[in-house]
């Protein structure tokens, strides 16, 4: 049987190349028993490309699809876009038959995507919500497995068949809660979801749900 093609979907943003390059990228070249596609949507970072075209990349790794963001899907009063609009970017572009996501600063652990995919052909289900390990300031916590009804979700724990974004997508607007608003607008619409179990498939390094900033944990 042919391995399953997976697009996993990253937004980026100026000043984050060493975390993309360094700690996301790879992470996503390393999962196992799929077939990758990996979107990464620059948000005004023109530096981007000419870091990334500095990178050996082996016949053997991931299709990259790189895009730098619109003029017109940008929010005038803000530095970068906002909320969902580099995720719904990503998502008009991806090739696979399932659709991951991993936030620049985060990582996918090496069976991320096999779990989602095995999970949602056993259960016959849309879309898939993984539990992700949140590290910040020495804090670890997760997010946890009540999220259809609490909305604790972390993007890059959600995954979906492809055709899922046919009836429900992130936010074109740039809402925010877009994350959560994804997954409400699925299960609203009538789609069947699973929630994995532990242990976790990837880890945010943001700090927000620890009482931080925001700001990423290096």
């Amino acid at each position: 049987m042919d391995e399953p093609y997976v697009s996993i979907v990253t937004p980026t943003f100026p000043g984050r190349e060493k975390l993309l390059l360094g700690r996301c990228i790879p992470s996503v070249w390393a999962q196992e028993s799929v077939r990758i596609q990996h979107v990464i949507v620059s948000d005004r970072n023109p530096k981007l490309e000419d870091h990334m075209a500095k990178l050996p990349f082996p016949e053997s790794w991931p299709r990259i699809t790189f895009v730098q963001i619109n003029e017109s899907w940008r929010n005038p009063t803000a530095e970068a876009s906002v909320g969902a609009i580099p995720w719904y970017v990503g998502s008009l572009l991806a090739l696979g038959d399932f659709v991951g996501f991993c936030g620049d600063d985060d990582e996918l652990l090496p069976e991320h995507s096999r779990r989602h995919v095995d999970a949602l052909i056993e259960s016959e289900s849309h879309f898939s919500v993984s539990q992700i390990e949140f590290r910040a300031g020495g804090v670890t916590q997760f997010n946890v497995g009540d999220a259809f009804e609490h909305g604790r979700l972390d993007a890059t724990g959600i995954f979906c068949h492809k055709d899922a974004l046919q009836v429900a997508n992130w936010t074109a607007n740039g809402e925010n809660a877009a994350d959560y608003r994804l997954v409400r607008d699925w299960v609203k619409a009538g789609l069947r979801g699973t929630i994995l179990p532990p242990p976790h498939t990837g880890i945010h390094h943001d700090g927000w749900l620890a009482g931080k900033t925001g700001r990423p944990d290096r």
